[in-house]
């Protein structure tokens, strides 16, 4: 049996302070939790989701409740451990920093 093609792109992982939005595995926003500001610069954004890691082991995991996120940009970047993740407020994307910078995502 086939499945049918995954058409959504969007992704964030929430982190105790901290959100980051993907398309598809690059970090396209950043923002913070408490104040709900979405970050202009962020050594996470434009980079890749590399996967997630748990405390002690060096093997690159499927990310998922209690790791941490690895992405990488200009330096490696991990995050506290993830809370949860699913699909962003539609109105969320409008706010990605690289929309900002491209014009589009």
């Amino acid at each position: 049996m086939t499945h049918p093609t995954e058409r959504r792109h969007h992704l964030v992982y929430v982190t105790h302070n901290t959100e980051y939005h993907c398309r598809d595995r690059e970090c396209v926003g950043v923002r913070d939790r408490s104040s709900g500001r979405w970050a202009r610069r962020h050594p996470a954004l434009r980079g890749e989701l590399l996967g997630a890691i748990e405390q002690g082991r060096r093997k690159l995991l499927r990310p998922r409740r209690g790791l941490r996120l690895l992405f990488t940009a200009h330096a490696a970047v991990m995050t506290t451990p993830l809370l949860m993740a699913g699909r962003p407020k539609r109105d969320a994307v409008q706010h990605y920093t690289s929309l900002c910078w491209t014009g589009e995502i």
